[in-house]
């Protein structure tokens, strides 16, 4: 399993910032949605009801975005790296992310969304497509179940990093921990775009 891990390393890190910036959005999207574009944090209002409700919207936007991208990647991926087109889908992310800390027009926060929509397109996909592409056959099982852990890690850090970030740091500016998360999948799209091709470990055949 340590050898596993040690193959699985630079892709780890990746994996680590990416999703650090997915739960800053899943989890933050709300209350920064509803407190600065629907100028409430009133649980009880209608513009808060209006917020929630815009939220959903956005959701089911870049998730329909993401699945019809999705079928368009492995054609994409033929002319370029497997990793150049994660790389620049993260970058999309990240600036979809970026994006929505100055926006104040709910309309344009479906261009911070399809951003988002790009990334997620090859978020849940090419990672997976890449661990089929360097593991061996036999040990596929052992990578797959080793690999679940860099979503599971960046999962608990989000938990309790992004809470106190928001409480100790930021002062309750919860726009500033989506900022944050755009910064974080940058980084993994930085690393991403410079990480060698990956390749099968000699070790396992």
């Amino acid at each position: 399993m340590f050898k596993i891990f040690k193959h699985l390393l630079p892709l780890f890190v990746v994996q680590f910032f990416t999703w650090l910036g997915l739960f800053s959005l899943w989890i933050y999207a709300t209350p920064v949605i509803t407190r600065y574009i629907f100028k409430t944090t009133d649980a009880e209002s209608l513009s808060f009801e209006n917020g929630t409700s815009w939220v959903g919207i956005c959701f089911a936007f870049y998730s329909l975005l993401a699945a019809v991208l999705t079928f368009y990647l492995p054609k994409i991926q033929k002319k370029i790296t497997v990793q150049k087109v994660h790389a620049f889908a993260l970058f999309a992310g990240s600036a979809g992310l970026l994006l929505m800390f100055f926006i104040t027009d709910k309309y344009l926060l479906f261009v911070s969304f399809a951003f988002i929509g790009i990334a997620w397109s090859s978020i849940s996909t090419t990672p997976y497509s890449i661990i089929s592409s360097i593991a061996a056959e036999d040990k596929m099982t052992s990578y797959f179940a080793v690999f679940n852990f860099s979503v599971v890690i960046p999962q608990v850090t989000a938990a309790f990093l992004l809470g106190y970030l928001n409480k100790y740091v930021f002062g309750g500016e919860s726009n500033l921990i989506i900022l944050t998360g755009g910064v974080s999948m940058f980084i993994a799209a930085i690393i991403m775009w410079l990480l060698p091709v990956l390749k099968k470990n000699a070790e396992f055949q």
